[in-house]
């Protein structure tokens, strides 16, 4: 859980505007900085853009982000 906050924390500080490459590549670096397997990395990432269109909108639903990266760890268990 310490890992989800700290990860909804850095993902909110690195908000702008639009999902462009560099904010996939920084979401993606932040990702597996934490230690997380690289698929669990690209399950995140593919539910927020799906989600959101860009990282601004993420601030604004903080708590569904948190639901978003558990669903990643859920469906991580049963692979």
């Amino acid at each position: 859980m310490k890992h989800i906050l700290l990860f909804t924390f850095i993902v909110i500080i690195t908000s702008c505007n639009q999902w462009s490459d560099k904010d996939t590549l920084e979401f993606m670096e932040q990702c597996e900085k934490t230690k997380w397997e690289k698929e669990f990395c690209n399950c995140a990432i593919e539910k927020v853009k799906l989600q959101y269109n860009s990282f601004s909108e993420i601030a604004k639903n903080e708590n569904h982000i948190s639901e978003i990266l558990i669903e990643c760890i859920d469906e991580d268990k049963t692979h």
